[in-house]
């Protein structure tokens, strides 16, 4: 064998050694395939965990009051029913986060002919109280913040106040 050609030999062979390699290349099939469907349900239940958390909003603070979420979709419960001259907790939820360009997350529960005017921002809740009117009658709430403000009927409710 000439030296020429032993050069070359040598140079092909130690170009293999220095050729970087992929995972690929160096796992089994079979082993690729698990550490494949690995991270791909590792990644779907991160997916999961996040849309999940954002469906379900912020959690309660107070057991015993009325809870009331907020969304760019409207109110949830639109109605609520309460006892003349009973003290009424409410849970105001906002469950829409800050990256909405109309009102930037926040909402609002105002009754007018109550004086009620209670804002909550972006994925929180506050916790307000006010006593029931004496007399029976409906009002209506709403929030004048965003989607339309109170002129959009899915941004109201009402306040039904039994005797």
């Amino acid at each position: 064998m000439s030296r020429r050609s032993q050069t070359g030999r040598i140079q092909r062979h130690t170009a293999s050694y220095l050729e970087p390699r992929s995972l690929a290349t160096v796992l089994p099939r079979p082993l690729r395939l698990v550490t494949f469907a690995a991270l791909a349900l590792l990644v779907a239940g991160l997916a999961i965990t996040l849309v999940v958390s954002r469906l379900v909003g912020p959690a309660s603070t107070d057991a015993t009051a009325v809870a009331v979420h907020a969304s760019m979709g409207g109110f949830d419960p639109a109605a609520l029913t309460v006892k003349a001259g009973a003290t009424v907790k409410i849970e105001l939820s906002s469950m829409d986060s800050s990256a909405h360009t109309d009102g930037g997350g926040w909402h609002q529960f105002a009754i007018d002919d109550l004086g009620i005017n209670q804002k909550v921002g972006p994925l929180t809740s506050e916790v307000f109280q006010f006593t029931a009117p004496a007399t029976a009658g409906t009002y209506r709430w709403y929030c004048d913040i965003c989607c339309g403000g109170k002129e959009n009927p899915s941004m109201r409710g009402t306040l039904t106040v039994a005797a």
